[in-house]
């Protein structure tokens, strides 16, 4: 009996030998092409499989993961929110305790299931596919963010389908070869990169209807004063508080029309921040502007990237001339090759009327 006891535990340790022994190569090759659950209980067969299992290469949470880690029971809305906390302390700790580089890494995320109940969603660096035939929208989705994510204008316009949008940011996104925004709801709307084409649909209805309260336009104001928003002019955001039109090159006529009409058409905003991109020999486009125009709330203005040229103080001088009751015009300067040119700059800046009484001009440091 002793002696059938002593054989049985050599049978096991041999067999603990020949596992414990295997090739890191051969292990990695299991390991990839076991579901990723699967394949963390690997670790507790020896310390070589653990130190396997902690330099993973390949991290693959997909459609099996989330339907292990998915309760079976109805989600609703604080479900859902713990489901989400439960996914991402596991992701997070595999994560953190991984050891070397990662060769491949998927995340499955089920965006277009049980999205009734979503209120927030970001996306980063994302490829939307269409979702499916009975996805109605995210009925509660209060802000839709998306950094670089490819998706077609049919996908997108069933991501903004929601009545409660109040937030929408799109950054660098392709796939939108003719943006239209539609968004009664809408209160902030921030873009940054080139769109082709970037129109209003139902402009009367957005403008007049729409409580949009900050506007920002990056690095895209070309294309729009070439599309659809520019023809548009004017419009009126009698809600918009601020308006922000980043790298604004005034050297262009069509650009130049666009930043005058957008700032036309915002009679209430209490600030505007506009950024420069244009040379400092731009000289000033041929324009006919309404001099009875006012802004009447408006009192911070920030200006970046001034370089001094004719364009660019035509513009401001408008700024100025039209905010009455302005407090504060904060500038900061673009690249310009030494002191003589700032001090020039400055002193032409210190010139320029202001209906103001009270504004103070003030330059940031750099």
């Amino acid at each position: 009996m002793a002696s059938s006891n002593i054989s049985l535990n050599t049978t096991d340790e041999v067999n603990q030998d020949l596992i414990s022994n295997l090739p890191p190569i051969a292990t990695e090759k299991i390991m990839k092409r076991l579901p990723i659950r699967m394949a963390a209980r690997m670790s507790v067969l020896s310390t070589e499989w653990k130190n396997n299992w902690l330099s993973l290469r390949h991290l693959v949470f997909d459609q099996t993961f989330w339907e292990v880690i998915r309760d079976p029971q109805p989600v609703y809305i604080y479900g859902a929110a713990a489901e989400a906390e439960k996914v991402s302390r596991i992701v997070s700790n595999i994560l953190l305790h991984h050891n070397g580089p990662l060769q491949k890494f998927y995340f499955f995320c089920p965006l277009y299931v049980k999205g009734e109940y979503l209120m927030k969603l970001k996306l980063r660096r994302f490829v939307l596919n269409p979702p499916p035939r009975d996805f109605k929208g995210f009925a509660d989705l209060r802000s839709l963010e998306l950094f670089m994510v490819k998706c077609d204008p049919d996908i997108f316009g069933s991501l903004v389908a929601g009545p409660r949008l109040t937030l929408l940011k799109l950054e660098h996104c392709i796939g939108f070869e003719h943006l239209i925004i539609d968004i009664p709801s809408l209160k902030t709307l921030v873009i940054k990169g080139a769109f082709p084409y970037l129109s209003f649909e139902n402009v009367v209805r957005l403008a007049t209807c729409c409580k949009l309260q900050h506007l920002e336009f990056w690095g895209l104001c070309q294309f729009s004063a070439a599309g659809g928003v520019a023809k548009s002019f004017p419009l009126k955001f009698n809600y918009l508080s601020k308006l922000c039109l980043i790298s604004l090159n005034l050297g262009r006529i069509d650009v130049y029309h666009f930043g005058f009409g957008m700032i036309q058409s915002c009679p209430c905003i209490k600030e505007l921040e506009i950024s420069l991109t244009s040379n400092k020999n731009t000289l000033v486009p041929k324009l006919e502007y309404d001099d009875n125009f006012k802004l009447p709330h408006l009192r911070k203005v920030r200006v970046m990237g001034i370089k001094g040229s004719l364009a660019e103080l035509k513009f401001i001088e408008y700024v100025l001339a039209i905010s009455v009751v302005l407090e504060k015009f904060f500038f900061e300067f673009g690249y310009l090759e030494d002191a003589n040119s700032k001090n020039l700059v400055l002193m032409n800046l210190l010139q320029l009327p202001r209906a103001s009484p009270k504004v103070q001009l003030v330059c940031l440091k750099q």
